[in-house]
């Protein structure tokens, strides 16, 4: 045992460093009064200050060492944990189902199954045709898509393809629903309802460019195992053979284990590791688990020999056969020596499992105990195994716990104490104070000495009251301040030593906030959070600024601050994609999307994901004689915000719009006041005060407009925008195989005369079209496009094809007028609408589904808007960043149909 001693040497060279900072101290004095100053020993007055300081700062660095969850412990009563900020295992570290371990963890899951496997389909096999006549029509076009392998005589076959991302799930019911007579319906309505719910499962589950095609019941081999044992002296002939029959069955087809977390931890696995994969209901599956219960595809009497013999009570195994059930009778195979079977093959290329025949087992398994043949009922042994299973079923029975965050210990960090009270008592700064008996110059010289150090002691304080702050700094919450105010309390007669007392905090705060970059200090914390979980939002920042030369710091420190809030789902769900099957009628106007897509509106600054029109708006942007005014809208769609004054110029009043929006996102901006007749309203204050937006709703009392802040400041930051945009699953596009007319809806593919198609050769499979409104500010930028690709395409799943639109929605009328009535974004949004929701009122069924060919042919005719622009030279400095198209900056082009086809 190594011997416990006491280091020599402790000097840590910190804030913690007494010594340290005394040497340190002392240098900066002999530096600055060398030449008026010598004494510089520990009975000066001015050592005796810096020790008791020094002595301050020490405390303050030991404090600020505590654990996390002792600083962010606020309260006695209160285990402190940042909100939002430090979410728990459960929620960050698992994710949806990604890989087939991880699906068939979630449907093993499910109540009454077993085991489940998820399997490749390949029933979707699509035949790409090419036209033998010499001039294509829109009713025959020169490539073709079908169902059926045979077109002719119009159109010649080139070749056949799976659609890649379709899957069959089977799954094994457990014990208690196997031994129910087959074709009961006590039984049916039992796999029905394990179906359905696997089903559901999967769809609330679902990854994007994947879709389910069946869920089914596992086939079965029933097999018969029997022979002649010698069981132990001691040794119950019911219990051994059910012994023997359970782990027979165990082996053929076997239960998944579940483990505890405290089981995991034990095993030394890493947390990330243990609540990697979907959250479960019951207990945790590891892989090495899954795999062991994987599907057998050969049975080996070796291994039949080796489990009976390890059972407890057999002695010997005499004699052992096996072979395939055929009721109650023995099978050939078994009953002729010559036709003994070591191993049954199972078919590689299909589900089956193998089961044991149970009865028929028992009848022709003979116990021994020496010579002596021991009888053995039937019955008795089966209620015995159900008994036996009955039991291994419950131990499978854990719950899926959350690893407790550690409780933090209450430290009053706040707590200073003055150095005034530290100094000698001759020196009167105390809270005893000088004797009464001293003359008055000698209390006015304590006085003195109590004010001069009243500055340090504020500072002190105030750092000591950012430990207290701690929690705010680090959270995901945007605050209006990021130095704090801290009260110096036990200075005795305080007020006597400064001249506003009265003001003294406010002019403390005010100071502080001269000092306070609080939103560029903000941003740096929520860098430091964001980087925990590998997250970077700055290049947003950079492209913001770079395509629109403003400094976003606002807008972006409330985009980090949803982005971490939000972090456990749009980590969790980053591929999941749309629920169809969920049972909604009404696809719109909701925030239930892909999680891709919450994922990529977070990073990309678009605050409104959710599935709606893009092409009406919560706001207005007027001109009347040349005066520009806007006004935003509220769910009613009445006034809720209007401009201060008008602007010569749209653009102008444009910028003022947006700037006003993000300044409404912050309740501290918001200024109440009583506008006459006992009603109340309030403006939007810029950072210098001044009003940016004036309310149009009033309110009966002060206290109703305050309590309607929060709601409307969470309104206009989800609703008042012009962004949004569609993600759109080719997978889901396929039309139904049981229609008819099917080979009517196949979509578009490319292909020349020579019968040589374009890439990308399958429309379906792995396919991902995102379109974008083009005429938005932002999305109009070409920087800001770049930008938004680079991220998409680095965001979605690497086997996954994007295209990208960004499309308008103004056409040109008869008489050569634009207009919005009937354009791209609006026909494209009500057909998807309409497809949409007939998709999820008839999620198996699209054969009625009379907008499928409508949207697929408009998704294939969506053409990229792009913004008016003026040619300048890049040396001439004249060029107006947002439209200007810069000479060897500026990419002026076409896609090449050849290589890219309808991209």
């Amino acid at each position: 045992m190594d011997p416990v001693t006491i280091p020599k040497h402790t000097a840590t060279n910190d804030d913690r460093d007494f010594e340290f900072l005394h040497r340190t101290g002392m240098e900066h004095i002999e530096e600055l009064s060398r030449k008026l100053w010598t004494d510089y020993n520990s009975h000066d007055p001015g050592i005796t200050m810096l020790e008791a300081l020094c002595y301050a700062i020490t405390d303050l660095g030991n404090r600020i060492q505590l654990p996390i969850p002792d600083l962010l412990t606020k309260t006695k009563d209160a285990k402190g944990a940042i909100k939002g900020s430090f979410p728990t295992a459960k929620r960050v570290l698992t994710t949806k189902p990604i890989t087939e371990k991880d699906y068939r963890k979630l449907f093993i899951d499910v109540k009454g199954v077993k085991n489940a496997f998820i399997h490749v389909n390949t029933d979707h096999v699509i035949h790409k045709h090419c036209l033998k006549k010499d001039e294509p029509t829109e009713e025959d076009p020169q490539g073709k898509l079908s169902y059926e392998k045979d077109l002719s005589p119009d159109y010649e076959h080139l070749q056949s393809m799976s659609v890649k991302g379709l899957y069959d799930i089977y799954f094994e019911p457990d014990h208690d629903i196997k031994i129910l007579e087959k074709d009961s319906e006590q039984r049916k309505k039992i796999i029905d309802e394990i179906e359905a719910e696997i089903k559901s499962r999967y769809h609330a589950n679902r990854n994007v460019c994947e879709d389910l095609i069946r869920v089914k019941e596992v086939s079965y081999l029933d097999l018969i195992v029997c022979g002649d044992i010698e069981i132990e002296r001691t040794a119950g002939t019911t219990d051994v053979m059910a012994e023997i029959l359970f782990g027979v069955q165990e082996y053929f087809s076997p239960s998944v284990k579940r483990k505890s977390l405290d089981d995991l931890l034990d095993e030394g696995l890493p947390v990330e590791s243990i609540y990697n994969g979907p959250v479960l209901e019951n207990g945790f599956i590891t892989d090495e688990e899954l795999e062991k219960a994987a599907i057998r595809k050969e049975i080996h009497l070796s291994d039949l020999v080796q489990i009976i013999s390890e059972t407890e009570g057999v002695k010997s195994i005499r004699k052992l056969k096996m072979g395939a059930c055929n009721g109650s009778e023995i099978p050939d195979e078994v009953r002729d020596k010559t036709k003994q079977k070591w191993t049954i093959c199972l078919p590689k290329d299909s589900v089956i499992l193998p089961r044991l025949c149970i009865k028929p087992s028992i009848k022709n398994t003979n116990l021994f105990k020496d010579v002596i043949p021991m009888p053995k009922d039937v019955k008795s042994v089966v209620n015995h195994l159900n008994i036996r299973i009955d039991e291994h079923q419950a131990s499978l029975s854990l719950s899926y716990d959350d690893l407790t965050p550690e409780n933090g210990q209450f430290v009053d960090t706040e707590y200073y104490r003055s150095v005034q009270n530290e100094l000698p008592q001759i020196y009167g700064t105390s809270e005893y104070g000088l004797s009464p008996s001293l003359p008055p110059e000698r209390h006015a010289k304590a006085k003195q000495l109590k004010s001069y150090l009243l500055f340090f002691d504020q500072i002190l304080a105030t750092y000591f009251g950012h430990l207290r702050n701690i929690g705010d700094l680090l959270s995901a919450d945007v605050g209006a301040e990021s130095y704090f105010y801290a009260e110096v309390k036990d200075v005795m007669n305080e007020s006597e030593l400064i001249k506003n007392y009265d003001s003294y905090e406010t002019d403390v705060k005010r100071i502080l906030s001269d000092y306070d970059d609080a939103e560029i200090r903000k941003n740096e914390f929520m860098d430091h959070l964001l980087a925990r979980f590998a997250e970077n939002m700055n290049d947003y920042a950079f492209a913001m600024m770079d395509g629109f030369g403003e400094d976003l710091t606002r807008a972006t420190l409330w985009h980090k601050s949803i982005l971490l809030k939000e972090y456990a789902d749009l980590s969790s769900n980053r591929v999941q994609s749309i629920d169809y099957y969920s049972g909604e009628t009404d696809p719109w106007n909701t925030f239930d999307v892909a999680g891709l897509k919450h994922r990529l509106a977070r990073l990309l600054g678009i605050r409104d994901y959710s599935r709606r029109d893009l092409t009406s708006t919560k706001f207005e942007i007027n001109e009347n004689s040349g005066d520009w005014t806007w006004v935003v809208f509220d769910k009613s769609d009445q006034p809720l915000f209007e401009s201060i004054g008008s602007y010569d110029d749209e653009s102008k009043a444009e910028r003022s719009l947006w700037y006003a929006v993000s300044l409404a996102w912050n309740q501290k901006n918001y200024a109440l006041h009583e506008t006459g007749g006992g009603k109340f309203t309030f403006h939007i204050l810029d950072e210098n005060k001044e009003n940016a937006a004036m309310c149009k709703k009033l309110f009966d009392s002060r206290d109703e407009g305050i309590e309607a802040i929060p709601a409307i400041t969470e309104y206009m930051y989800n609703r008042v925008t012009d962004e949004g945009f569609f993600v759109f699953e080719h997978i889901l596009f396929r039309p139904d195989r049981n229609d008819e007319d099917a080979g009517e809806k196949f979509m578009h593919i490319c292909m020349d005369n020579e019968c040589k198609q374009c890439k990308p050769s399958d429309p379906y499979s792995l396919r991902l079209t995102f379109v974008f409104p083009g005429w938005t500010r932002r999305f109009s930028n070409m920087y800001f496009r770049e930008y938004a690709e680079k991220l998409i395409r680095r965001e979605v799943p690497a086997h996954i094809l994007c295209r990208i639109c960004w499309i308008g929605n103004t056409v040109e009328t008869e008489d050569g007028e634009l207009s919005t009535e009937d354009g791209p974004m609006q026909k494209l949004q009500d057909l998807y609408k309409k497809w949409l929701t007939k998709k999820m009122q008839s999620s198996g069924n699209q054969q009625n589904n009379e907008f499928l060919k409508p949207l697929v042919d408009l998704l294939h005719d969506l053409e990229t808007i792009y913004p008016q622009g003026k040619l300048y030279d890049c040396e001439s400095g004249d060029a107006d960043t947002e439209s200007s198209i810069v000479l060897g900056k500026s990419t002026i082009g076409e896609l090449k149909q050849e290589d890219n086809g309808d991209e």
